[in-house]
């Protein structure tokens, strides 16, 4: 699962997956989605901080006494559902604000009721923590070197392992359009201090990227493409899964 920190709560996409029609509204009313979105996040990152900032006992989760912060929380499905219907809700609040629209009125106050009952079960359910957060990883550089291989458009996603070999987020892909009688090679760049190892997803197509290392890369190494090309490996994950779910006031394990 990604953090909350990683910016990446909810997409288009998951509007799109709610609200077939969003599309259509935005372009006709020139709302921004994207914009909406990251707004979105940050009211709704204002009500975890203040959550966060309010609760006691953060010890007991492993945070060695300190406050949890916005950067230890996990997107989980409630988290995810609110923000995305709050975005929804932002913007049909803009194109009612901007048509005076009966059916806008009707849509901004159906999603902001939405809002409303994803966050309070995010807050029953309790918020999901990690103590030690793996950040997403940034964008791969991506390289050629000499090689038999035939010209071929790649995709390559990394993502950061801790000495745990706990793995964050995979990154947002780059892309290399290689020349004939070459090999892929990719590197990640800029890891965070708890860093100690990466991985490397790679596929001629984004959604068919899979893990081509065998074992974790070392940092500041470059990995190469074997001169048989690809490998079948698996997916990317969906990063740190909450290490336990905190409620108002206590801590829950789980399990």
């Amino acid at each position: 699962m990604a953090l909350f920190t990683d910016g990446t709560v909810s997409t288009i996409e998951d509007l799109l997956g709610s609200e077939s029609s969003i599309l259509e509204v935005a372009r006709t009313e020139q709302i921004d989605l994207t914009a909406k979105l990251s707004l979105a996040c940050r009211e709704i990152g204002i009500e975890i901080a203040v959550f966060l900032a309010q609760q006691s006992g953060a010890d007991l989760a492993g945070l060695a006494g300190t406050k949890p912060e916005l950067r230890n929380v996990v997107v989980t499905e409630p988290l995810r559902t609110w923000h995305t219907h709050y975005t929804l809700a932002l913007a049909y609040r803009d194109a009612y604000n901007s048509q005076l629209n009966d059916r806008y009125l009707g849509k901004w106050s159906a999603y902001e009721r939405l809002a409303k009952r994803a966050s309070a079960a995010l807050f029953e359910i309790g918020m999901g923590m990690v103590s030690e957060p793996i950040v997403q990883a940034g964008k791969p550089t991506l390289s050629s070197v000499p090689g038999a291989l035939p010209a071929a458009m790649y995709f390559a996603r990394v993502s950061w392992l801790d000495g745990n070999e706990d793995e964050g987020s995979a990154s947002e892909p780059g892309v290399l359009n290689a020349p004939d009688g070459s090999l892929l090679a990719v590197e990640a760049v800029s890891p965070p201090e708890n860093a100690r190892a990466w991985n490397v997803y790679a596929g001629l197509a984004d959604e068919d990227v899979t893990l081509q290392n065998d074992i974790p890369m070392p940092l500041g190494q470059a990995w190469t493409e074997a001169s048989s090309g690809l490998k079948a490996g698996r997916k990317p994950g969906s990063g740190q899964a909450p290490e336990w779910y905190l409620k108002a006031s206590r801590v829950l394990q789980r399990g």
